[in-house]
């Protein structure tokens, strides 16, 4: 496994844990200032800023939590991962890719089952 690949596994995870743990810092800090964010809002979420203002909330929430089921990467860059989020006890399926550049998630799409 090369450093890239293992950097973007890792990203994920971090990410992951950070969400997890409701830790809104070290979730944020797993993006690129310039990330995206599709598919968890009618419009994409750009920005450290906007992806700390749309989780805030999210995260105050001792309900919600994401477990990855399978993640597959593509390349020395692309996670993509079959997720079940959970809120107050109902999962939902959800497929994300993640687009990790230089350690920093640049780019998330999810797609909700």
């Amino acid at each position: 496994m090369t450093d890239s690949i293992r950097s973007a596994a890792l990203t994920v995870q971090a990410q992951l844990d950070a969400f997890n743990a409701h830790d809104l810092d070290a979730f944020v800090a797993t993006y690129a200032a310039d990330a995206v964010i599709t598919g968890v809002a009618p419009e994409p979420i750009v920005g450290t800023a906007a992806i700390r203002a749309f989780y805030e909330p999210r995260l105050q929430n001792p309900e919600l939590s994401c477990v990855i089921e399978n993640a597959v990467l593509f390349g020395s860059r692309w996670v993509v991962a079959q997720e079940q989020v959970v809120n107050a006890g109902v999962a939902t399926e959800t497929i994300a890719t993640f687009d990790v550049v230089d350690g920093l998630i640049a780019r998330a799409s999810l797609l909700k089952a």
